[in-house]
């Protein structure tokens, strides 16, 4: 199998019935490309229903260090993302920031700030 020096992460969490994409999904997905060295995101996309909802993710999601900046990301998104979603959108990425670091580093302890489910 050849090394790649990158990995794809996938983080779910449910989305209320009133948002778009709730009518049509029940949970959210967001997935990242995330460059295994740095764990830096390097590319995301999200099954949010609007491409704009999905372009404000993107763009403060890629770039950012999935272990060091959750933190940034999430004040981020609670302050500028006024949606039914935003607790879903945090969600999903703890989800995939969890997931990364399962797989990352077997066996470590996973942050409880990555684990929370807020």
């Amino acid at each position: 199998m050849p090394e790649l020096p990158y990995v794809l992460v996938a983080g779910y969490a449910r989305l209320p019935q009133s948002t778009g994409a709730g009518v049509m999904y029940q949970h959210l997905t967001v997935i990242a490309k995330i460059e295994s060295r740095t764990s830096r995101v390097l590319e995301a996309s999200t099954t949010l229903a609007t491409s704009l909802a999905d372009s404000f993710v993107k763009e403060h999601l890629i770039g950012i260090d999935l272990v060091r900046d959750l933190d940034r990301f999430v004040e981020v998104v609670e302050g500028h993302y006024w949606g039914n979603g935003r607790k879903a959108i945090i969600g999903a990425v703890r989800d995939l920031a969890r997931r990364y670091c399962e797989q990352a580093v077997p066996g470590a302890n996973v942050s409880p700030d990555i684990a929370h489910r807020g």
